[in-house]
């Protein structure tokens, strides 16, 4: 249901600047059986309007907040919350739920135990029924987009993030550099005429890099290299007996440093997003890892978007030296 209103709020939000079709909703006939039998209707209105400002007045003012349960310790859970940084979020979820403040869910089975073969299924047919809707809702959003077309409602935008490259610039500041002469008396010849070399260096005092576009690629890595590399990433799914199925979690954090760390290359250039065309259960077929009766498959497919870049001067740095010699 949450996909369909995106969908339609889309759809919405696409053609907001055309002018909406005109289309009769209402088919039944406006009478008057309303009006007659209600009493005194315009004092009912008014009573209504008189209650519904009275309580926005009160919204407003906050009056009897203070008898809402917990009111007083709400400040400072939304303070605590707000403190927590967005890279810890997953970590500090997963440490409350498995506080004692949370313990009655596993008490009383709250949440799916899915090592239950029903529990399981049931799993399954809603993971069916999402990918069908989903495919479903794609091809009705298709066709609307081609009907608005030929009605003459251009609808297409393509958005996405706009990487630019920062300009940098060199300023040189130069100065005339003057020779010094100095009149010498001395019982001898005065040699008083230098020949004077100035010298100046450019050191690079800030180093940056140079990215070059963004561009999307997918891989597939083996299913053991996945598993031996990022048992973490992964949870079991019972299959049956003494068969465990070994899906992925879409951690993008984490498996941005797995990619990284699998070619050997700057976490800097892979895209913070990572995708899973091959979904959670890998593609291929699968076979045992001969762990904890682990079963995997036999490879996971990643998609990512990778940059190339080189190495570039931020800030330069100026050294004159002058060295003078007597002619």
């Amino acid at each position: 249901m949450k996909k369909i209103l995106k969908f339609v709020s889309l759809i919405l939000f696409l053609c907001a600047d055309h002018q909406a079709l005109a289309i009769q909703t209402q088919i039944n006939k406006v009478t008057d059986l309303f009006d007659k039998h209600i009493e005194d209707k315009e004092a009912l209105l008014q009573n209504i309007k008189q209650q519904n400002d009275n309580a926005m007045e009160q919204i407003k003012s906050r009056t009897h907040q203070d008898s809402i349960k917990g009111i007083d310790g709400a400040e400072g859970e939304a303070n605590k919350l707000n403190s927590i940084k967005e890279t810890d979020l997953d970590e500090a979820g997963r440490e409350k739920r498995g506080s004692q403040e949370y313990q009655f869910y596993d008490e009383n089975e709250l949440e799916p135990d899915y090592t239950k073969p029903g529990n399981r299924m049931h799993k399954l047919d809603s993971d069916d029924i999402v990918t069908a809707t989903e495919k479903t809702m794609r091809q009705i959003g298709t066709d609307l987009m081609k009907r608005l077309i030929e009605l003459g409602f251009n609808c297409k935008t393509l958005k996405g993030a706009t990487y630019k490259d920062p300009i940098y610039y060199i300023d040189i500041k130069r100065e005339d550099q003057k020779n010094t002469e100095y009149d010498q008396f001395l019982c001898e010849e005065p040699r008083n005429q230098y020949s004077c070399n100035d010298l100046v260096s450019l050191n690079c005092v800030k180093r940056g890099m140079k990215w070059n576009p963004w561009q999307y690629r997918q891989v597939q890595i083996a299913g053991d290299t996945v598993y031996h590399g990022a048992k973490h990433l992964g949870y079991a799914v019972f299959w049956k007996k003494k068969r465990w199925g070994w899906h992925l979690i879409f951690d993008s954090a984490g498996w941005r440093v797995f990619l990284s760390n699998h070619f050997g290359i700057p976490l800097e250039q892979i895209h913070e997003q990572i995708h899973f065309p091959g979904g959670a259960r890998g593609i291929g077929g699968n076979h045992p890892v001969y762990e904890y009766w682990r079963i995997v498959f036999d490879a996971y497919l990643f998609g990512y978007n990778y940059r190339d870049g080189h190495e570039i001067c931020e800030e330069w740095a100026e050294d004159w030296t002058e060295r003078c010699m007597l002619k």
